[in-house]
């Protein structure tokens, strides 16, 4: 017979409401990548580009949803408050970019300053946080931070990737 995890750092319902509304976040900033004549690698590309954006996007709600719908001892870690600051830029700017009509300017207008500006400037912050929290200290205490729940760990996976972030930040911004 299995065992319950009691402890939280399992995968739950809320952490997949949480992808879900990620994807939601994605597909705001997606829809205008998307063309009829789109095929092979370029769909590859945007595809790939979808599933980084869910998944950074997800961050907020994950941070949201497991600290104050499960209240979970010891949370959030320092990957936790990552994700959430990574996937700030891309829930700040969908909600700006949903407002924008579909066949409206899309190129070099204000949501894709703020969202280059907020990719950037939480890329920045985020190597400083990595650089303080495993380059700068004993390889000790390097490794404590890296413990469990998954969200931890994936939200310093993130953080680590962020060229892939500002390189995702710039197809969708086109």
């Amino acid at each position: 017979m299995m065992e319950k995890v009691e402890t939280g750092e399992g995968f739950s319902v809320l952490d997949g409401v949480a992808l879900v509304l990620g994807a939601a976040v994605a597909s705001v900033h997606i829809r205008g990548v998307i063309r009829e004549e789109m095929t092979g690698l370029v769909l590859v590309v945007v595809w790939g580009t979808f599933a980084w954006v869910a998944l950074t996007a997800s961050g907020p709600f994950l941070l949201l949803l497991r600290g104050f719908a499960r209240r979970q001892s010891n949370y959030p870690r320092i990957g936790d408050v990552l994700w959430a600051l990574l996937g700030f830029p891309w829930l700040a700017t969908a909600v700006l970019r949903s407002m924008v009509p579909r066949g409206g300017p899309e190129r070099f207008d204000f949501v894709s300053a703020a969202l280059s500006l907020g990719i950037a400037m939480v890329c920045f912050v985020s190597l400083g946080i990595i650089w303080t929290t495993w380059v700068m200290v004993p390889p000790d205490q390097a490794a404590r931070t890296t413990a469990t729940p998954w969200t931890n760990r994936l939200g310093f996976v993130l953080a680590i990737a962020w060229p892939v972030q500002c390189g995702i930040g710039m197809v969708v911004v086109g």
